[in-house]
């Protein structure tokens, strides 16, 4: 279990946020293309492309991400920011049939992340930067200073409570 402590947040991270991929080769394994947006005004990108995370390139096993952006209403002086990532896996299959031709693959499930920022209409760009490179401070293990020396260990439970389950104690 992860212990309840300090977690550590950046609101002066560069907004080009980069990371090291585990390959010394390749930088990402999925590109997302544009699919449209939808008449509610929530943009989708999709993976149609026959790679690892989507070997046989089937509509059921795209990966999947949406945004949307809603603006303030007469109740509510706020803009919500929804972004939603939907990375399936579908069930094995195999020929079993007496023709010997494999089935259609079947999604098995998905895993997936929403995130919704509520930004009242009186933020000012700076809070929002604020905002947003705080949440970026959660996906990093080390803080680096801008001479590239490292400065901090992020201590975010986030990373474990995602990749093991791994509780708040």
């Amino acid at each position: 279990m992860s212990a309840l402590a300090a977690v550590k947040i950046s609101g002066i991270i560069d907004h080009a946020l980069a990371r090291l991929t585990t390959s010394a080769t390749v930088g990402v394994d999925q590109t997302l293309s544009p699919e449209g947006i939808s008449p509610l005004g929530v943009a989708k990108w999709v993976n149609r492309a026959v790679t690892t995370p989507n070997p046989l390139a089937v509509a059921i096993g795209y990966s999947t991400l949406t945004l949307s952006i809603r603006p303030p209403t007469k109740t509510s002086r706020v803009f919500k920011v929804t972004v939603k990532l939907v990375l399936p896996t579908l069930e094995q299959t195999s020929a079993s049939t007496m023709t010997g031709i494999q089935p259609a693959p079947t999604k098995a499930y998905d895993c997936t992340c929403i995130m919704e920022f509520m930004l009242p209409e009186r933020s000012t760009l700076a809070e929002r930067q604020t905002l947003y490179s705080s949440i970026a401070s959660l996906f990093v293990r080390t803080i680096n200073a801008s001479d590239a020396s490292p400065t901090d260990a992020t201590g975010s439970p986030l990373e474990v409570a995602v990749t093991t389950f791994e509780n708040v104690y």
